[in-house]
């Protein structure tokens, strides 16, 4: 069913297209230590820090994967004025993507996630506790005004459009609406965590089944697949959308497109044992997207999507798959056609 040679055509093509980034960009804290001793206080581990690192997480994830993937991301969102979104610009910057549609305010706080991370410097570290910083944007309507007018901007000016909302207020159904009646063919995509069916009229979206289940209304213990096709199609149908991508971790994923009957099944890209599956749905939705700018089918896209997500998963921490690792991924797969 897939062409070798049109997926490698489709990945060269996905360098250079300009993507539109509208979400919640999330501080993903990593804080590493060395066992010292169990405490005298309490029968807990104390480690010695050698380490802490901030990456970008969230819908900054999902710029950073298309960075990687040899593409431009124009980032639109909101910062607070505190050290974590200092290193989240800085980084940003370092890298050339322009900050200009991000707004930075005193009355925000940026979400951080902080995982501590035990063992030794050169060998696996091991979870051992995460705790999240989390606060709400609450937008006002003129900021509402001036969101959509830099979005109607961008996406002009853009190949196609992502939507990452993780729920702290910067994502405003309104404002995607505006978004998608001006997107003119291109392609909006969506990853929304808690309100997935607020965002009627983009062009896909991809939950994973979790999500997916919830917005339905309903559970997929084990993967059920007999329902996962239902559970698409009612999301599709309540989005009026042209496709969903449903995650589905080592079962790998389910594309249901507006006119199929049932549900593509596309099993999991290289092995079920995963290293860490941190950022892994901002990943695949970074490359969904560009294959979509790019000119991919939606069955192409989400076939690049399954192999960036199967890379990504081997790597520790937030991480993102790059051009030349897609592309060699697809050169090695032995199912393919020519």
């Amino acid at each position: 069913m897939f062409s070798r040679s049109r997926l490698l055509q489709l990945t060269e093509a996905m360098k250079g297209k300009l993507v539109v980034v509208y979400g919640d960009i999330v501080a993903d804290r990593f804080i590493y230590g060395t066992p010292k001793r169990i405490s005298r206080e309490a029968p807990v581990l104390i480690l010695r820090q050698y380490r802490d690192d901030i990456l970008l997480g969230g819908a900054g994830n999902a710029i950073n994967n298309i960075h990687a993937l040899g593409a431009l991301p124009v980032p639109v969102s909101v910062l607070g004025n505190d050290s974590a979104a200092h290193t989240l610009v800085a980084h940003l910057s370092s890298n050339g993507i322009s900050c200009d549609g991000i707004q930075r305010t005193d009355r925000y706080d940026t979400p951080t996630k902080v995982r501590i991370l035990g063992g030794m410097p050169h060998a696996s570290r091991q979870q051992i506790v995460r705790y999240d910083i989390e606060d709400k944007f609450v937008m006002t309507d003129e900021e509402a005004q001036h969101f959509t007018a830099i979005l109607r901007n961008a996406i002009a000016n853009s190949h196609a459009a992502l939507v990452s909302d993780y729920g702290y207020g910067v994502v405003r159904p309104s404002v995607v609406a505006e978004l998608t009646a001006r997107a003119d063919g291109k392609a909006v995509t969506l990853d929304s965590r808690y309100d997935l069916l607020s965002y009627r009229g983009v062009t896909a979206a991809t939950p994973n089944e979790e999500e997916a289940a919830a917005a339905a209304g309903t559970s997929l213990w084990n993967g059920e697949e007999e329902k996962v096709g239902g559970v698409a199609r009612k999301l599709q149908q309540g989005l009026d959308c042209d496709a969903v991508l449903i995650t589905r971790g080592s079962r790998g994923m389910a594309l249901l497109e507006r006119d199929a009957s049932a549900p593509l099944l596309i099993p999991v890209s290289g092995t079920d044992q995963v290293a860490d599956v941190t950022g892994a749905g901002d990943t695949v939705i970074a490359t969904f997207t560009l294959g979509l700018a790019a000119g991919a089918s939606f069955a192409e896209a989400a076939k690049l999507a399954n192999y960036a997500g199967g890379i990504v998963v081997m790597k520790m921490g937030t991480a993102t798959v790059s051009n030349d690792e897609l592309a060699h991924a697809i050169q090695r797969d032995e199912e393919l056609n020519e």
